[in-house]
Formats: structure tokens, C-alpha cells, sequence
């Protein structure tokens, strides 16, 4: 059993570990980003309510982290835990439900950026409810598929899905900013420029 136990691979599994926590912190950095860049614009900052950014890195490395930490125990204790200590179909259908977890933390954060955005007034508990009760919805809607594999596929779409609607949205926001801040300039200048007629 003990030869049976140390042949089970560690490195394989930590690294997996360590991809989808690398990727879940470029997350965390992209959306502590958009937090910063609407705090920065100053139409929507005499407004914004927005979320700690702390709550955001939390929120997307959590997930990842404490499973890390799990399979660093099990290394050192019981290897049979592992990911990787059984069948590759397990070990499937193991990173697929964390996966799924982290992704709902990435639905979660993205909506709540979205949310600073387009509506920077609304009360700070009141975006992260909306936030949590819509990433749920998104998650419950992936699980609710019986193929692991398909309900991986669409949940990734949808992920992929609600960034870009995300992302598309704070740039068309920021792009309409540039344009009213442009045209009220030439409305300054152009109401005080000197009648020269007289």
C-alpha cells in the first residue's frame, strides 16, 4: 500500500494547482484594474461607490488557493486525495468542479466591475448582492448540464461571454466620456471666444 501511495504523482497535480492559481491572480489584477480605472474617471468618481479592492484579489485567488493548499497537505499525508490518484476520468471531473468554483468567482467579479460602471451610484452591498445572485445564476445554469464536459464548455463560453460584455461596456463608456468631456471644451472655448464683429 505505502509503494502503492508514493507512486502516486505530486508534481502533476500541484502544478495544475499552481496554472489555475497563476491565472485566477491575472484575473484578480485585470479586474482590480477596471476598479482603478473607474476610480480614476472623474465623471464617474464623483458617483462611485465602488467595492474594496481587496474584496476583489480575495475573491478570485480564494478559491484557488485553498485547493492548493489541500493538495500540499495531501502530498505530505494521504497521496490517495490527490487529483491524480486515481482514474484520468477522476481527475477530470475534479479540476472540472474547481474550475467551475473558480469560475464563479471570476462571474462574480466581473459583474461587479460592470456594475461599478453602469451604475456608480448604487450602494457598495447592493452591487456585490446583485453580483453574487447573477454569478450564482450562471454557475447553477453550467452544473445543471449532466456532461462534465459540456457544462465546463459552457460555462467557459459564458465566462468568456460576460468579460467581454464587461470589457466591450466599460470602453464604450469611457469612449462616450472623451466625447462629452471633447464637446463641452469646444463649447467653453467657443462661448468665450471675443465677438469681433463690433
Amino acid at each position: 500500500m505505502k509503494t502503492r501511495t508514493a507512486q502516486i504523482p505530486v508534481v502533476p497535480a500541484l502544478a495544475v494547482d499552481f496554472l489555475i492559481v497563476l491565472v485566477a491572480a491575472i484575473a484578480a489584477f485585470l479586474f482590480s484594474q477596471a476598479v482603478n480605472l473607474a476610480l480614476s474617471s472623474e465623471a464617474i468618481n464623483q458617483t462611485l461607490q465602488a467595492p474594496p479592492q481587496l474584496l476583489v484579489v480575495v475573491s478570485s485567488l480564494m478559491i484557488p488557493v485553498i485547493y492548493i493548499v489541500l493538495d500540499v497537505m495531501n502530498a505530505a499525508g494521504n497521496r490517495l486525495k490527490l487529483p491524480f490518484a486515481g482514474s484520468r476520468k477522476r481527475a477530470q471531473q475534479i479540476y472540472a468542479r474547481r474550475i467551475h468554483l473558480g469560475l464563479l468567482a471570476l462571474y462574480f467579479n466581473a459583474i461587479l466591475v460592470a456594475l461599478c460602471w453602469s451604475a456608480s451610484a448604487m450602494p457598495v452591498m447592493s452591487k456585490i448582492y446583485l453580483a453574487a445572485v447573477f454569478a450564482i445564476a450562471i454557475y447553477a445554469l453550467g452544473q445543471s448540464i449532466p456532461s462534465t464536459k459540456l457544462s465546463f464548455t459552457l460555462s467557459g463560453v459564458l465566462f468568456v461571454i460576460v468579460l467581454l460584455a464587461t470589457q466591450t461596456f466599460i470602453i464604450t463608456k469611457t469612449q462616450a466620456e472623451a466625447e462629452q468631456a471633447g464637446e463641452e471644451l469646444r463649447e467653453r472655448l467657443g462661448g468665450g471666444a471675443p465677438d469681433n464683429d463690433q
